[in-house]
Protein backbone atom coordinates (compact mmCIF):
# COMPACT_ATOMS: atom_id res chain seq x y z
CA UNK A 1 0.00 0.00 0.00
CA UNK A 2 1.55 3.24 -1.11
CA UNK A 3 0.34 6.76 -1.62
CA UNK A 4 0.65 8.24 -5.08
CA UNK A 5 2.88 11.23 -5.51
CA UNK A 6 0.11 13.31 -7.08
CA UNK A 7 -1.42 15.61 -4.50
CA UNK A 8 -3.37 18.81 -4.75
CA UNK A 9 -4.95 20.79 -1.97
CA UNK A 10 -8.39 22.16 -2.54
CA UNK A 11 -8.33 25.85 -3.47
CA UNK A 12 -9.95 26.93 -0.21
CA UNK A 13 -7.29 25.10 1.81
CA UNK A 14 -4.46 26.36 -0.43
CA UNK A 15 -5.65 29.94 0.08
CA UNK A 16 -5.31 29.57 3.86
CA UNK A 17 -1.70 28.35 3.96
CA UNK A 18 -0.50 31.88 4.71
CA UNK A 19 -3.41 32.71 7.01
CA UNK A 20 -3.09 33.05 10.78
CA UNK A 21 -3.28 29.99 13.00
CA UNK A 22 -6.64 31.10 14.39
CA UNK A 23 -8.06 31.43 10.87
CA UNK A 24 -6.80 28.00 9.92
CA UNK A 25 -8.18 26.46 13.12
CA UNK A 26 -11.58 28.02 12.46
CA UNK A 27 -11.59 26.57 8.96
CA UNK A 28 -10.59 23.08 10.14
CA UNK A 29 -13.47 22.93 12.63
CA UNK A 30 -16.16 23.69 10.06
CA UNK A 31 -18.55 21.01 8.85
CA UNK A 32 -18.02 20.02 5.24
CA UNK A 33 -19.03 17.32 2.80
CA UNK A 34 -16.44 14.72 1.88
CA UNK A 35 -17.68 12.75 -1.10
CA UNK A 36 -16.81 9.07 -1.52
CA UNK A 37 -18.21 6.32 -3.77
CA UNK A 38 -20.61 4.67 -1.29
CA UNK A 39 -22.01 8.05 -0.25
CA UNK A 40 -22.42 9.09 -3.88
CA UNK A 41 -24.27 5.84 -4.63
CA UNK A 42 -26.58 6.58 -1.69
CA UNK A 43 -27.16 10.13 -2.93
CA UNK A 44 -27.98 8.76 -6.37
CA UNK A 45 -30.53 6.41 -4.78
CA UNK A 46 -32.12 9.33 -2.90
CA UNK A 47 -32.17 11.37 -6.10
CA UNK A 48 -34.12 8.61 -7.83
CA UNK A 49 -36.70 8.75 -5.03
CA UNK A 50 -36.94 12.53 -5.41
CA UNK A 51 -37.61 12.19 -9.15
CA UNK A 52 -40.08 9.30 -8.77
CA UNK A 53 -43.63 10.05 -9.91
CA UNK A 54 -46.38 10.33 -7.29
CA UNK A 55 -47.96 6.88 -6.89
CA UNK A 56 -50.23 5.11 -4.39
CA UNK A 57 -47.40 2.96 -3.07
CA UNK A 58 -44.22 5.01 -3.39
CA UNK A 59 -40.81 3.37 -2.98
CA UNK A 60 -39.01 3.99 0.30
CA UNK A 61 -35.52 3.51 1.73
CA UNK A 62 -33.87 2.61 5.03
CA UNK A 63 -30.28 3.89 5.33
CA UNK A 64 -28.40 1.78 7.87
CA UNK A 65 -24.98 2.17 9.43
CA UNK A 66 -23.01 2.16 12.64
CA UNK A 67 -23.23 5.15 14.94
CA UNK A 68 -21.20 8.09 13.62
CA UNK A 69 -20.73 6.59 10.17
CA UNK A 70 -22.21 9.36 8.05
CA UNK A 71 -25.97 8.69 7.89
CA UNK A 72 -27.08 12.13 9.10
CA UNK A 73 -24.33 13.88 7.12
CA UNK A 74 -25.53 12.07 4.01
CA UNK A 75 -29.17 13.14 4.35
CA UNK A 76 -28.11 16.67 5.34
CA UNK A 77 -26.18 16.82 2.07
CA UNK A 78 -29.29 15.66 0.21
CA UNK A 79 -31.31 18.43 1.88
CA UNK A 80 -28.64 20.97 0.83
CA UNK A 81 -28.97 19.81 -2.77
CA UNK A 82 -32.73 20.45 -2.62
CA UNK A 83 -33.17 23.69 -0.66
CA UNK A 84 -36.41 25.45 0.20
CA UNK A 85 -38.07 27.31 -2.67
CA UNK A 86 -39.95 30.54 -2.00
CA UNK A 87 -42.20 30.80 -5.04
CA UNK A 88 -43.96 34.14 -5.64
CA UNK A 89 -47.73 33.80 -5.41
CA UNK A 90 -47.59 30.52 -3.48
CA UNK A 91 -49.13 30.07 -0.04
CA UNK A 92 -45.80 29.32 1.57
CA UNK A 93 -42.31 27.93 1.17
CA UNK A 94 -41.92 24.75 -0.90
CA UNK A 95 -39.70 22.14 0.77
CA UNK A 96 -38.81 19.40 -1.72
CA UNK A 97 -36.89 17.43 0.91
CA UNK A 98 -38.06 17.58 4.52
CA UNK A 99 -35.80 16.09 7.21
CA UNK A 100 -37.21 15.55 10.70
CA UNK A 101 -35.77 13.85 13.78
CA UNK A 102 -37.49 10.62 14.77
CA UNK A 103 -39.30 10.59 18.15
CA UNK A 104 -37.70 9.09 21.23
CA UNK A 105 -40.25 6.31 21.67
CA UNK A 106 -42.44 4.04 19.58
CA UNK A 107 -45.99 5.33 19.81
CA UNK A 108 -48.25 6.48 16.99
CA UNK A 109 -49.56 9.54 18.84
CA UNK A 110 -46.03 10.48 19.95
CA UNK A 111 -44.93 10.34 16.31
CA UNK A 112 -47.68 12.74 15.23
CA UNK A 113 -46.99 15.13 18.12
CA UNK A 114 -43.28 15.08 17.35
CA UNK A 115 -43.78 15.85 13.65
CA UNK A 116 -46.25 18.68 14.29
CA UNK A 117 -43.99 20.20 16.94
CA UNK A 118 -40.97 20.19 14.58
CA UNK A 119 -43.08 21.79 11.86
CA UNK A 120 -44.11 24.52 14.29
CA UNK A 121 -47.79 23.77 13.77
CA UNK A 122 -50.37 24.31 16.54
CA UNK A 123 -52.07 21.15 17.75
CA UNK A 124 -53.84 19.76 20.78
CA UNK A 125 -52.31 16.89 22.70
CA UNK A 126 -55.84 15.65 23.35
CA UNK A 127 -56.80 15.64 19.69
CA UNK A 128 -57.51 12.15 18.28
CA UNK A 129 -54.61 10.52 16.39
CA UNK A 130 -56.64 10.43 13.16
CA UNK A 131 -57.04 14.20 13.23
CA UNK A 132 -53.29 14.71 13.68
CA UNK A 133 -52.57 12.22 10.88
CA UNK A 134 -54.70 14.14 8.36
CA UNK A 135 -53.29 17.45 9.60
CA UNK A 136 -49.76 16.22 8.90
CA UNK A 137 -50.67 14.88 5.45
CA UNK A 138 -52.28 18.17 4.43
CA UNK A 139 -49.25 20.10 5.68
CA UNK A 140 -46.77 17.93 3.76
CA UNK A 141 -48.80 18.25 0.57
CA UNK A 142 -49.06 22.03 0.96
CA UNK A 143 -45.29 22.22 1.52
CA UNK A 144 -44.63 20.35 -1.73
CA UNK A 145 -42.62 17.62 0.04
CA UNK A 146 -41.19 15.12 -2.45
CA UNK A 147 -39.08 13.12 0.02
CA UNK A 148 -39.77 12.85 3.75
CA UNK A 149 -36.78 11.86 5.92
CA UNK A 150 -37.01 10.64 9.51
CA UNK A 151 -33.50 10.62 10.96
CA UNK A 152 -32.28 8.17 13.62
CA UNK A 153 -35.38 5.97 13.62
CA UNK A 154 -33.53 3.58 15.95
CA UNK A 155 -34.40 6.08 18.72
CA UNK A 156 -38.06 5.20 18.13
CA UNK A 157 -37.78 1.46 18.74
CA UNK A 158 -38.23 1.67 22.54
CA UNK A 159 -41.68 0.31 23.36
CA UNK A 160 -43.86 -2.73 22.90
CA UNK A 161 -44.13 -4.72 19.68
CA UNK A 162 -47.64 -3.33 19.20
CA UNK A 163 -46.42 0.26 19.58
CA UNK A 164 -43.60 -0.28 17.08
CA UNK A 165 -46.00 -1.84 14.60
CA UNK A 166 -48.45 1.06 14.93
CA UNK A 167 -45.68 3.65 14.55
CA UNK A 168 -44.14 2.05 11.46
CA UNK A 169 -47.60 1.59 9.93
CA UNK A 170 -48.27 5.28 10.55
CA UNK A 171 -45.02 6.25 8.80
CA UNK A 172 -45.91 4.06 5.83
CA UNK A 173 -49.44 5.46 5.64
CA UNK A 174 -48.21 9.07 5.66
CA UNK A 175 -46.12 8.27 2.58
CA UNK A 176 -49.04 6.51 0.91
CA UNK A 177 -51.37 9.43 1.64
CA UNK A 178 -49.04 12.09 0.20
CA UNK A 179 -47.88 9.62 -2.50
CA UNK A 180 -44.23 10.45 -1.91
CA UNK A 181 -41.24 8.34 -0.76
CA UNK A 182 -40.11 8.19 2.87
CA UNK A 183 -36.49 7.67 3.94
CA UNK A 184 -35.54 6.37 7.36
CA UNK A 185 -32.00 6.42 8.76
CA UNK A 186 -30.82 4.38 11.71
CA UNK A 187 -28.39 1.96 13.25
CA UNK A 188 -28.67 -1.79 12.86
CA UNK A 189 -31.13 -1.78 15.80
CA UNK A 190 -33.66 -0.26 13.40
CA UNK A 191 -32.99 -3.01 10.87
CA UNK A 192 -33.49 -5.64 13.58
CA UNK A 193 -36.80 -4.06 14.61
CA UNK A 194 -38.03 -4.12 11.01
CA UNK A 195 -37.12 -7.77 10.56
CA UNK A 196 -40.01 -8.60 12.89
CA UNK A 197 -42.40 -6.83 10.48
CA UNK A 198 -41.94 -8.40 7.06
CA UNK A 199 -44.26 -5.93 5.33
CA UNK A 200 -42.22 -2.99 6.62
CA UNK A 201 -38.96 -4.68 5.71
CA UNK A 202 -40.20 -5.11 2.14
CA UNK A 203 -41.36 -1.49 1.94
CA UNK A 204 -38.11 -0.08 3.34
CA UNK A 205 -35.21 -2.01 1.73
CA UNK A 206 -31.93 -1.34 3.55
CA UNK A 207 -29.04 0.58 2.03
CA UNK A 208 -26.02 -0.11 4.24
CA UNK A 209 -23.18 2.34 4.84
CA UNK A 210 -20.41 -0.14 5.76
CA UNK A 211 -17.58 0.57 8.14
CA UNK A 212 -14.28 1.30 6.43
CA UNK A 213 -11.64 -1.29 5.66
CA UNK A 214 -7.95 -0.93 4.82
CA UNK A 215 -8.45 -0.73 1.06
CA UNK A 216 -8.16 1.68 -1.83
CA UNK A 217 -11.48 3.36 -0.94
CA UNK A 218 -10.17 4.21 2.55
CA UNK A 219 -6.93 5.54 1.10
CA UNK A 220 -8.92 7.72 -1.29
CA UNK A 221 -10.96 9.02 1.65
CA UNK A 222 -7.78 9.91 3.57
CA UNK A 223 -6.39 11.71 0.54
CA UNK A 224 -9.63 13.70 0.27
CA UNK A 225 -9.40 14.67 3.93
CA UNK A 226 -5.79 15.77 3.55
CA UNK A 227 -6.69 17.92 0.56
CA UNK A 228 -8.96 20.13 2.70
CA UNK A 229 -6.53 20.56 5.63
CA UNK A 230 -4.65 23.91 5.46
CA UNK A 231 -1.43 22.40 6.86
CA UNK A 232 1.77 23.78 5.37
CA UNK A 233 3.52 20.39 5.19
CA UNK A 234 2.32 17.11 3.73
CA UNK A 235 1.17 14.49 6.21
CA UNK A 236 0.76 11.53 3.81
CA UNK A 237 -2.38 10.33 5.57
CA UNK A 238 -2.89 7.61 2.95
CA UNK A 239 0.63 6.24 3.37
CA UNK A 240 1.48 2.78 4.62
CA UNK A 241 2.71 4.38 7.84
CA UNK A 242 -0.44 6.31 8.77
CA UNK A 243 -3.47 4.70 7.11
CA UNK A 244 -3.62 1.53 9.26
CA UNK A 245 -3.24 3.54 12.47
CA UNK A 246 -5.97 5.99 11.43
CA UNK A 247 -8.30 3.08 10.64
CA UNK A 248 -7.72 1.54 14.06
CA UNK A 249 -8.04 4.81 15.94
CA UNK A 250 -11.30 5.76 14.18
CA UNK A 251 -12.92 2.35 14.52
CA UNK A 252 -13.64 2.43 10.79
CA UNK A 253 -16.34 5.14 10.93
CA UNK A 254 -16.14 8.37 8.98
CA UNK A 255 -17.45 10.53 11.81
CA UNK A 256 -14.76 9.34 14.22
CA UNK A 257 -12.12 9.77 11.52
CA UNK A 258 -13.24 13.35 10.94
CA UNK A 259 -13.10 14.22 14.66
CA UNK A 260 -9.71 12.53 14.98
CA UNK A 261 -8.20 14.42 12.04
CA UNK A 262 -9.60 17.72 13.32
CA UNK A 263 -7.90 17.12 16.68
CA UNK A 264 -4.68 16.05 14.99
CA UNK A 265 -4.62 19.04 12.63
CA UNK A 266 -5.25 21.40 15.56
CA UNK A 267 -2.36 19.84 17.45
CA UNK A 268 -0.10 20.09 14.38
CA UNK A 269 -0.82 23.80 14.04
CA UNK A 270 -0.34 24.51 17.73
CA UNK A 271 2.98 22.66 18.05
CA UNK A 272 4.37 24.29 14.90
CA UNK A 273 5.03 21.05 13.02
CA UNK A 274 2.19 21.69 10.56
CA UNK A 275 1.93 18.02 9.67
CA UNK A 276 0.17 15.00 11.15
CA UNK A 277 2.57 12.26 12.17
CA UNK A 278 2.22 8.97 13.97
CA UNK A 279 3.86 10.24 17.11
CA UNK A 280 1.42 13.16 17.14
CA UNK A 281 -1.52 10.77 16.72
CA UNK A 282 -0.29 8.46 19.46
CA UNK A 283 0.13 11.38 21.87
CA UNK A 284 -3.45 12.57 21.39
CA UNK A 285 -5.87 11.87 24.27
CA UNK A 286 -7.84 9.47 22.11
CA UNK A 287 -9.26 5.96 22.35
CA UNK A 288 -11.01 3.90 19.68
CA UNK A 289 -14.78 4.25 20.17
CA UNK A 290 -15.34 0.62 21.18
CA UNK A 291 -12.93 0.96 24.13
CA UNK A 292 -14.27 4.14 25.69
CA UNK A 293 -16.92 2.55 27.90
CA UNK A 294 -14.48 -0.06 29.21
CA UNK A 295 -11.87 2.57 30.06
CA UNK A 296 -14.46 4.82 31.73
CA UNK A 297 -15.76 1.90 33.81
CA UNK A 298 -12.23 0.91 34.81
CA UNK A 299 -11.43 4.50 35.82
CA UNK A 300 -14.62 4.65 37.89
CA UNK A 301 -13.29 1.75 39.96
CA UNK A 302 -9.77 3.15 40.16
CA UNK A 303 -8.40 0.62 37.70
CA UNK A 304 -6.46 0.87 34.46
CA UNK A 305 -7.39 -0.73 31.17
CA UNK A 306 -4.10 -1.15 29.28
CA UNK A 307 -4.27 -0.82 25.53
CA UNK A 308 -1.66 -0.85 22.76
CA UNK A 309 -2.35 0.20 19.20
CA UNK A 310 0.39 -2.20 18.15
CA UNK A 311 -1.81 -5.14 19.16
CA UNK A 312 -4.67 -3.99 16.98
CA UNK A 313 -2.39 -3.26 14.06
CA UNK A 314 -0.97 -6.77 14.39
CA UNK A 315 -4.52 -8.11 14.30
CA UNK A 316 -4.98 -6.26 11.00
CA UNK A 317 -1.89 -8.02 9.73
CA UNK A 318 -0.29 -4.67 9.06
CA UNK A 319 1.94 -2.86 11.50
CA UNK A 320 5.09 -0.81 11.38
CA UNK A 321 5.00 0.02 15.08
CA UNK A 322 7.82 -2.09 16.48
CA UNK A 323 9.70 -2.25 19.75
CA UNK A 324 12.75 -0.77 18.00
CA UNK A 325 10.66 2.01 16.46
CA UNK A 326 7.92 2.63 19.05
CA UNK A 327 6.49 5.74 17.45
CA UNK A 328 7.42 4.86 13.88
CA UNK A 329 7.81 8.53 13.07
CA UNK A 330 10.95 8.66 10.98
CA UNK A 331 10.47 11.03 8.07
CA UNK A 332 9.64 9.16 4.81
CA UNK A 333 11.74 9.83 1.76
CA UNK A 334 8.95 11.56 -0.17
CA UNK A 335 8.43 13.94 2.78
CA UNK A 336 12.12 14.84 2.68
CA UNK A 337 11.78 15.61 -1.02
CA UNK A 338 8.74 17.81 -0.43
CA UNK A 339 10.52 19.77 2.24
CA UNK A 340 13.41 20.38 -0.12
CA UNK A 341 11.01 21.74 -2.76
CA UNK A 342 8.93 23.71 -0.27
CA UNK A 343 5.72 21.69 -0.81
Amino acid sequence: MTQKRTFQRRPEAEALLRATDSERLRFIRQDRWIGYPVAQDALDALERLHDYPSVRRPPNQLIVGETNNGKTTLVDRFVELHPEIDEPGSQGVCMPVLKLDAPQSAAEDRLYNHILEQLGEPFSLRAPPDGKFFQICHLLKDMGVRVLILDEINNSTAGTDKQRMQMFNAIREIGNRIRRPTVLTGTFDALTAMRDMRQMQNRFPPLVLPTWQLDSAFLQLLASFESILPLRRRSYLASERLAPLLLVMSGGTIGELHFLLVKAAEAAIRNGSDRITRILLLELPWLPPDLRDAHASAAEHGQAAPFKYRDRLNALGHTTLTEDDPDGDAEPQNEQEDRATGA
